[in-house]
């Protein structure tokens, strides 16, 4: 199993290096940005999202440890906001370390985290994964998340 333990300063500013890259590549890979955007974009998001780190009101980072050895798994965020007048959590981000991938340590996260925002009296969480990420679509339909809509696009020849 694993616990949810606050972020220390140094666990963020390593967390959103690669929460930044990932989302990055992501939008790259997706199509949404152009790759020589990608760094400028990520960076004003983050400002926008984040201006007083992680100290930000509403958003949340834990790192993922193994609750029998205390070894640090991964790292999760997420924020609470308003949508049509119910308060409801937004994953930003779950990462599992390479070498801790595949042994269920992002769905006990998942079960973690859902005790928590139930502990806060909210009953939705929201999320979202890129098309080309079936491993994590997986996990999540399995942890019983459903799409609630999907974007399509076309790239065209000119």
């Amino acid at each position: 199993m694993v616990r949810l333990v606050p972020m220390t300063v140094k666990e963020f500013e390593d967390f959103m290096v690669i929460s930044m890259n990932d989302q990055a590549q992501g939008q790259v890979i997706a199509g949404e940005w152009k790759a020589e955007e990608a760094q400028g974009n990520i960076e004003r998001l983050r400002s926008e999202f984040l201006p007083n780190g992680l100290a930000t009101p509403n958003h949340y980072f834990f790192t993922i440890e193994e609750s029998t050895t205390s070894a640090k798994v991964g790292g999760l965020w997420y924020t609470v906001m308003e949508q049509a007048g119910k308060r409801l959590v937004f994953v930003m981000d779950i990462q599992i370390y390479s070498e801790h991938r595949r042994q269920g340590y992002g769905s006990q996260a998942f079960m973690a985290m859902e005790d928590k925002v139930r502990e806060m009296g909210i009953t939705s969480i929201g999320l979202h994964v890129f098309k080309h990420n079936p491993s994590a679509r997986a996990m999540y339909e399995k942890l019983g998340y459903t799409g609630t809509d999907e974007s399509m696009s076309k790239k065209l020849d000119l």
